[in-house]
């Protein structure tokens, strides 16, 4: 964990060495929200299996610096991010079961930022791209055991995705929504654990904020 940490914040440090002088303009603020993730692009080992993906919600927050570049702001977020999915594995042996994982991320997006230049309440847009590393992951089958299964062994420890992004902010309080599309396969190793090969993930985030300047 402590070497993931390590890796973002180098990532995030590089990105402000490169901003050069605009760091004398530096902002930064804090946020939090609620992450609606799916696994999708699902494949099974057994073709004769179906798994059917829903969303979960979970927890997203963290922090983030901005500085500007041009009429835009550079933004380096560092987000504990937890996504996953759950739903229904249709097997041909055993039935129908539910299942759902849990999967915790440190996840770095850096995103170029506009903020219209309105007086009080200013919409912003953003966009750019987010990688992820993988700390935790876990799976159970609701039925069967309700423990959970650490899976982080049959997992990618790094995923990467494209980001876009609006919201309003006011007096500082900041509202925003945002998608993020996981580009990356997350599975690494094929196992009866995981009973798939290939998923990847898709996260819609509803977050609020303060934003000091």
């Amino acid at each position: 964990m402590r070497r993931i940490f390590a890796t973002g914040m180098a990532l995030a440090l590089c990105s402000l060495f490169l901003a050069g002088p605009a760091l004398a303009q530096m902002g930064f603020g804090i946020k939090g929200g609620l992450n609606f993730s799916e696994l999708s692009d699902i494949e099974t080992i057994d073709t004769l299996d179906q798994l059917e993906s829903e969303s979960k919600t979970d927890f997203v927050g963290g922090a983030y610096l901005k500085f500007p570049v041009g009429i835009f702001r550079l933004q380096v977020e560092g987000l504990y991010s937890l996504k996953g999915g759950e739903g229904q594995y249709h097997n041909q042996g055993i039935g129908t079961q539910p299942w759902e994982t849990q999967l915790t991320y440190f996840e770095i997006p850096v995103l170029l930022k506009y903020e219209f230049p309105t007086s009080i309440l200013k919409p912003f847009l953003y966009g750019g791209g987010s990688v992820a590393f993988l700390m935790k992951a876990e799976k159970r089958n609701q039925t069967v055991d309700t423990d959970w299964v650490d899976i982080k062994d049959d997992l990618k420890t790094t995923d990467y995705g494209l980001v876009l992004g609006a919201g309003v902010e006011l007096l500082g309080i900041t509202v925003e929504g945002r998608y993020t599309h996981g580009l990356a396969d997350t599975v690494d190793q094929k196992s009866g654990d995981m009973q798939v090969d290939e998923a990847k993930n898709k996260t819609w985030s509803i977050m609020a904020g303060i934003d000091f300047f």
